[in-house]
Order: C-alpha cells, then structure tokens, then sequence
C-alpha cells in the first residue's frame, strides 16, 4: 500500500484482487510493518457464495503457479531423517512387502502418478521395482509411501524401465512424518457418508463420503469450490451414515480442507467431532475400534484357549520352567480374564481367535497410575494360513488392538512399559529397538534387570540375623526410601513406576483395582539395625494369574546406607519378603535385580532359594511414541516373499 493505514480506518472498504473475482468488501483490522512494506490483516464482513468461489478459485490458480501456499497444513508430530544403511534397507523392504500404497511427487510435492510395490531384485543397480496403472513420471522426483501410521518420502534421481515396471535405486536417505495421533480406519467404498447444512451458506446440504475415520473424527471428501469449507468453520449438527444401518451425531469443527492426504488428486477435509453426550461418544469408540480390528476379541471368554495357546507357543517353558509350574495360577487365570474385561481402563486380554481356538494373544494392565504394562504375547506355533492371517498379520492384529484399547480407555497411560528378555528376537526387535531412539532424548528409559523367581515356602522359620530387626516400615522409614530412590534413580523410572511422594502407596490405583476385584497392593519392609535402618525391600502384590511369572509380584532392594551391604543380610531380606508372599497365600512371587548383568551378583538371591530367569531390560517409552512402535511391528511382522536389500558397496579409498 502507497499510504498507510490505521486498523479500522473508515467504515467499509472494497479490496479489487483479480479481474476475474468480483471487488470484496471488508475492513482493515491492522498492518504490521515488514521490511517489504506493510502486511495488511483484512476482514472480509461480508462475502456472497459466489463471490467466494471464485476467490478460492484465484487462490487454486495462484497454488498451481507457485504463487500462493497453503498455511492450515499441520506439522508433524513426529518426523525424522532415516540415513543408517542397515534400517534404511529394512524399512524399505518391509514397506514394499506389506504393499503399502505409494505415489510419485514433483520436487514442489504436486501429485504424478500412483505406484505399487512390485518386487525387489538384490542384484540390479536399480532394485526397487514398482508397477502403476498410469504412466510413470520422468525422474528427478519423489517417492511417497503411505503405511499405517507414517509417510515415508525419498528422492528418485534416476529411473529404468523394465517391460511394465519402472525400477528405482535405493535412496541414501528417508524421511519420515507422522502427523496423526492415531491410526485411522479406511472405509470401503460407498460405506460411509457424511452429512450437514453449511453453517454460513444454508442453502449448501453437504453429503460427501467418508474417506478415513478416527475416535476423534473423520475426513471425507470434497469439492473446494462446490462445498466452500475452510479451517475454523463450525458446524453445530451433523450426522454420519454407516450403511444405512447405523447413524452417528455430532458436532464439529474443520481442521484443515486441501488435498495433502488425498492420493486421488481431490480435495479432502478433516472435521474434529464433538459427541452430543457420552453414551454417544462410547457409541463412536465402540464402532471404530470395531472397524480398525475387525478379527480380534477382548471379551474375557478365552481363558482356556489362552491358556492351552501359552502351552503350545512354548511360554510355559521360558526360563527353565514347565507347565506343572504354573497350574496353582490357572484357577485365578481365569477369573483376572473375566474381571479384566468389565474394567477395560485397567487393561485387556485380546486375542486373535479361529475355527480351533486361538491363534495369537497379548495382555495389557495398568500397575501404576500413569503406566500401562504390556506382557505375554503368544502366537500358535503351528500356523495355518488363511485369508489375511498370516503369522505377522496376527501379530500386527493383537498389538493394535490392544494398543488401540489403551488408547481410548486409559487416557491417563503417559508411559509404555514392558519386560524384555534378552534372549527374545520378538520382543527385543518390538519392544526394545524402538525406545533405544529414544534414551538420549528422555522419552525412553532402558533399565538393565535381572529377574528372579521363587516358590513360597510355606511353614518356613522367621527370618533372623545377627543384631537386625525385620519389619514392616515406618511412615518416616517410607519417606527415607523415597528420599534415596529421588538421588539414585532415573526421573522416567521414578515417574512411571509411581515411586514419588504422592502416588507411592499405590492408594489410587489401588482402589480402581480393588473396584474392580483384583488385587493391587505396595508395601515396604525394613531391615534395622543398632543405628537405624539398614536396608528396604519394597513389595509389590496382585491377585493370583494377573502374571504368570508373577512380574508384577516383585521385590526391589534399596540400600539405605553407603557401603556394600553383608549378602547374608540381603539374603535374610528376601527370606522376609517372603514371608510377606505367604501371609498372602501368593505361590510364587519375583526378585527384580537392577542395573547389572552379572551373575555373581546375585548370589544373595540364589542363597535365598530364587532361581535365575536370565537377562532381561525394563522398557519404558512415553506413550505419545507408542505408534512409532506399533510402524516398528508392522515392519518387523511384515510378510517375507521379498529378498533383503543388499547392503551398500564401500567407499571408494
């Protein structure tokens, strides 16, 4: 502008853009200095419908040109650069095996063609081959693959034809996005339908189909210049169709209109829903849950099937044990498998049944207030393959939904945690790589553990040793022992497994528990000597069958004085911690020795009867990262009828 402006100057101005749009009339609301002149903020008060069309008509063609951007495109929530050949490679050869949709790009990110994972020839310069029902774009551009949670997007310098396929080089570097929370549940065709009056311009009735939906909302398709929707717009009712079976009401706001998530070239909306009431939004949740796992139960009705698959799938025989080990725990199996399902904000049982029982299951509970565990994943060792249910596929199944699960009904859970064995290839590519990322940053902790199990000894004698008193702690004692684990502990450690000041009785999680029928208890238990307290064992309880290597019936040592501690007196600690098991009928209970991998530092333990179950790492990882470890599972239960990526040729001396 030649003359400067003051906000509000005058009543009503007309702002000529184009010959092709009529002049809009507004008001200047402020200007802010630039150093190439004035940025003028201007409201538009009042703007007929096709007045609007033809401005965002304008502002298409000044997009196509390179003239104009669009600004309501979110950040990712995540996004890395993936450049270490060895992941590089196995991130690719996963993504092609699952057949993960794709597309080429131009450098300015304009959609070319679809592509689809065809095959990859180890031996070519080019192995990366692709198959479209288009026709291939001429390099340099972009390749992007779309997998469940992330889009991955590499450079493409150089291409071949070979009959139908174009081949492709392995790029020297990924990068990969995630802008969604969740994952999303794509309907089929003409399954699912939005609809609603434009709140501005009544006499628009919007009936779009759904293309993607979430516990949080949907996006569907849409014609820019036809429908007239923008970010910030709310819409006060709308209703969703699904089969013309089952209607869903709301209300909503538009988040973002554009064509970034749309691989067909057409415009695509994204509305945050907002349920009218509760039972309205368990309706919702209910329904997409159902939709994103369709093959997969939590129901508590397969206890005797979980418990005849942990046999078959060899759990029972982990650590030296057999299944006569775990018999005293079958009875309160079955009964945490029941109450577990009525309390599902405490965790869930999934399984993965079939026509002979069930093929794969995974546990989840929620020990510590903001925490939820995950443990005993099993898949039938003897697979049969059937229509998308194959060995990785029923992996894939169980871990989203009852990661899933946790998602929409523990809203509290800001932490994952898991027990890995070190010996375990699954657990330790699926639950032990993806936090390693993650340490430096502070959003995983890795605890080296040693776990030890024992058998109560019923009738036992009471523990005695030299001038040492057992007992349980006093309140002064407690907050000694919360006072040594804030010096000498990790903040992750101390946050997740609720050892602070106001959650260490376990009193909140306790009661959710107790409520609903299962046991949750935290105690701590002191060794004195002459000049006060020696040593702590803090004890951790719950029912019979929630673990059945009673993981989370677990002793944890913590050394009051400096100095290293007489074994015979750590020894004697454990006896008394057992007896504290047998005053509460538990069998079996366990010793989790921390941060060293040393046998001969347990010899404490197998002097009080434990028996050593191997190296082992405490995983925690915050939840906000749990879809970067749910892509991890996918890739690493990917289907393996593609060959691996050779690795790259040295470097040139």
């Amino acid at each position: 502008m030649d003359a400067p402006c003051e906000p509000g100057l005058g009543s009503r101005h007309l702002l000529e853009l184009h010959a092709d749009v009529e002049p809009i009339l507004g008001e200047i609301v402020d200007v802010v200095p630039s150093p190439s002149g004035p940025v003028v903020d201007y409201a538009v008060r009042e703007l007929p419908l096709q007045a609007v069309r033809e401005l965002l008509s304008l502002i298409d063609r000044l997009r196509a040109r390179g003239l104009a951007v669009q600004n309501d495109v979110a950040r990712p929530r995540e996004r890395e650069l993936i450049a270490d050949p060895r992941r590089l490679r196995e991130v690719l050869r996963a993504l092609m095996a699952n057949r993960c949709p794709a597309r080429a790009v131009s450098e300015q990110g304009r959609p070319l063609t679809k592509l689809i994972p065809a095959d990859i020839v180890p031996d070519q310069a080019l192995p990366l081959e692709w198959q479209t029902d288009d026709v291939f774009p001429d390099p340099p551009f972009f390749i992007e693959i779309v997998s469940h949670f992330s889009v991955f997007r590499f450079a493409v310098p150089r291409t071949e034809l070979r009959g139908d396929r174009m081949a492709a080089p392995v790029p020297l570097e990924i990068e990969r996005a995630r802008h969604r929370a969740w994952v999303r549940a794509r309907p089929r065709e003409g399954e699912g339908f939005i609809t609603f009056i434009h709140p501005r311009w009544p006499e628009l009735r919007i009936r779009r189909p759904l293309s993607d939906i979430s516990f949080d909302g949907v996006a569907f398709d849409t014609k820019r210049l036809t429908d007239v929707l923008y970010p910030g717009l709310a819409i006060k009712d709308l209703s969703i169709q699904w089969r013309d079976r089952e209607r869903f009401d709301f209300r909503g706001v538009i988040r973002h209109v554009g064509n970034t998530s749309n691989w067909s070239g057409e415009d695509i909306a994204g509305i945050v829903l907002v349920p009218h009431s509760e039972d309205d939004a368990a309706r919702w949740r209910d329904h997409v849950i159902r939709l994103l796992s369709p093959n997969t139960r939590a129901d508590g009705r397969f206890a005797e099937q979980v418990w005849e698959l942990l046999d078959r799938a060899g759990y029972f025989g982990l650590s030296g044990m057999s299944q006569s080990d775990f018999l005293s725990q079958k009875v309160g199996f079955g009964k945490f498998c029941r109450r577990i399902a009525r309390a599902p904000d405490l965790g869930s049982q999934v399984v993965r049944p079939s026509a002979r029982g069930v093929e794969g299951s995974v546990s989840a509970v929620r020990p510590y207030e903001r925490s939820t565990f995950f443990y005993q994943t099993a898949r039938h060792p003897n697979h049969v393959a059937t229509a998308g249910s194959g060995r990785g596929q029923i992996l894939r199944d169980i871990h989203l939904d009852i990661m899933t699960r946790t998602y929409r009904d523990s809203p509290n859970t800001e932490w994952l945690m898991a027990m890995v064995q070190e010996s375990a290839r699954f657990p330790r590519l699926a639950y032990y790589d993806i936090p390693r990322r993650y340490v430096d940053s502070g959003r995983a902790y890795i605890l080296p553990i040693r776990p030890l199990k024992k058998t109560t000894t019923p009738g036992a004698p009471r523990t005695v040793y030299a001038d040492t008193t057992f007992d349980t702690a006093t309140e002064g004692e407690r907050k000694m022992v919360c006072d040594v684990l804030a010096r000498t502990k990790n903040p992750i450690y101390l946050e997740a497994l609720d050892f602070v000041p106001d959650r260490f009785d376990l009193a909140q999680i306790g009661e959710e528990w107790r409520d609903a029928g299962i046991l949750r208890k935290r105690e701590v238990l002191i060794a004195r000597g002459p000049e006060g307290p020696i040593v702590a064992a803090i004890v951790e309880l719950v029912d019979e069958g929630v673990h059945l290597f009673s993981l989370l019936d677990a002793i944890r040592i913590v050394p009051l004085q400096e100095g290293v501690l007489p074994k015979e007196l750590l020894t004697k600690l454990l006896e008394f911690a057992g007896e504290f098991y047998e005053a509460h009928r538990k069998t079996t209970f366990t010793y989790h020795f921390e941060g060293s991998d040393g046998r001969s530092d347990i010899g404490h333990a197998l002097d009080a009867g434990f028996q050593d179950m191997g190296n082992a790492f405490l995983i925690l990882l915050r939840w906000e990262l749990v879809p970067e470890m749910l892509e991890q599972i996918y890739q690493v239960a990917a289907p393996r009828d593609l060959p691996a990526l050779p690795p790259p040729l040295p470097a040139p001396p």
